[in-house]
């Protein structure tokens, strides 16, 4: 086989595999990951190493998460943490380097990008009704109850699905009821079934922000209104929601430093002790991995638990590379909302929703260090990017 036809099959099966993965991230860890490797073998054999140099300076949210991810791999020199522990968190953000190698895999690719999108929506719809049978009692729950994934993760991929589906019931009339259809599937699989804050709390965010994308400034009012008036309304119907709201609140209402020991409890102890590491070294950091070596030590004698993050990325990446490496995280967000604003509208209220979920999740959670949500950041922006820019007429993408 030549060179040019084993580049060319390489690319057409490292297509194949961003699909396959795409699909498989709302479902299976050990398949994503699979296919993350498929994805970074055939696009060693592709070719597009060649145009990755040009890639990266002309699209800076490719050489921002290149630069993060080789910042983490400097930051292992200089950690506390044993050498097999840095690499092992380093390994966590291996997705920071797969956002540029995607984008180049699916560059003006239409049809990938189209069938990677499809793909991960597919997935999502997949581990909703998984998780509704569970609901029912049709097939038994797993070990995360009504869902294949964690609660966090799950609801983090409900608000998504939500979000996704309410945007082609709006560009799709032809297929507005399926597509609406799924969206209050979404909804209510949010409201009655998993008990994730987190995708609460991002759904929210995500429905109001599709009312700021979509109506004028007179209709928002009135949106904004009817999403005041839904929130206390699923708080009444659902002791899903109201439960994990009321339990928030107890929470902080009986935080005690030290001994609490609440979900909500335990986060505001580890964003304390986050705070007064970051103080120790502002700029640079501990290191990759310090901060479990780092907590240890500071809570040593105390009550505290002990975590290997503080479930709030913005923390975590201040504790480990220092007040410099949380800037370029704040600007690979920044790039990438300033390339949403030239592709074509679809795409850029999906690109735009994505940095936004990311934006709102770091705040709870360390979304860039977890495996499914840091490989659908990566994956899904990647592809969005990869997107010839808006025409000076868009017409409605297909299905």
């Amino acid at each position: 086989m030549t060179t040019n036809r084993r580049q060319a099959a390489c690319l057409r099966w490292g297509g194949f595999a961003v699909i396959a993965t795409c699909f498989c991230i709302p479902l299976s860890t050990s398949l994503m990951e699979l296919g993350s490797a498929l994805v970074i073998l055939f696009w060693l054999g592709s070719g597009r190493a060649t145009i990755l140099g040009r890639l990266l300076r002309r699209q800076p949210a490719a050489a921002l998460a290149a630069l993060l991810f080789l910042y983490f791999l400097v930051a292992v020199s200089y950690s506390p943490a044993d050498w097999g522990a840095a690499v092992a968190i380093l390994m966590k953000y291996r997705e920071l380097l797969l956002l540029p190698l995607v984008l180049s895999l699916a560059l003006g690719d239409q049809a990938l990008i189209r069938r990677a999108e499809n793909g991960f929506v597919a997935g999502a719809m997949v581990l909703m009704l998984i998780s509704y049978a569970m609901g029912l009692g049709l097939i038994p729950s797993a070990k995360y109850g009504n869902s294949l994934l964690f609660h966090i993760t799950h609801s983090f991929f409900m608000a998504l699905l939500a979000y996704w589906t309410l945007q082609r019931a709006i560009d799709r009339p032809r297929h507005r009821l399926p597509w609406a259809s799924a969206f209050l599937l979404a909804t209510a699989n949010l409201i009655f079934i998993t008990p994730g804050r987190t995708g609460m709390f991002t759904f929210a965010v995500l429905l109001g922000f599709a009312a700021l994308q979509r109506l004028n400034l007179k209709k928002r009012l009135a949106g904004c209104l009817v999403l005041i008036l839904l929130i206390p309304a699923g708080f009444m119907l659902s002791t899903n929601v109201s439960s994990r709201v009321q339990q928030a609140l107890q929470d902080i209402i009986h935080y005690e430093p030290g001994t609490s020991r609440s979900s909500l409890g335990m986060r505001l102890d580890w964003w304390g002790n986050s705070i007064e590491l970051i103080k120790e070294r502002p700029l640079f950091g501990h290191g990759t991995g310090a901060f479990a070596v780092r907590q240890q030590e500071l809570i040593a004698g105390g009550a505290t638990m002990p975590s290997d993050n503080p479930h709030n990325e913005y923390l975590f990446i201040g504790v480990q590379l220092g007040l410099t490496g949380l800037a370029l995280f704040l600007a690979l967000l920044a790039s990438q909302w300033v390339a949403a604003a030239g592709l074509e509208r679809h795409r850029r209220f999906l690109l735009q929703g994505i940095v936004l979920t990311m934006a709102t999740g770091c705040l709870m959670n360390s979304f860039l260090f977890d495996s499914h949500q840091g490989h659908f950041y990566a994956f899904l922006s990647a592809l969005l990017l990869a997107a010839p820019p808006e025409r000076p007429t868009t017409s409605v993408p297909a299905d």
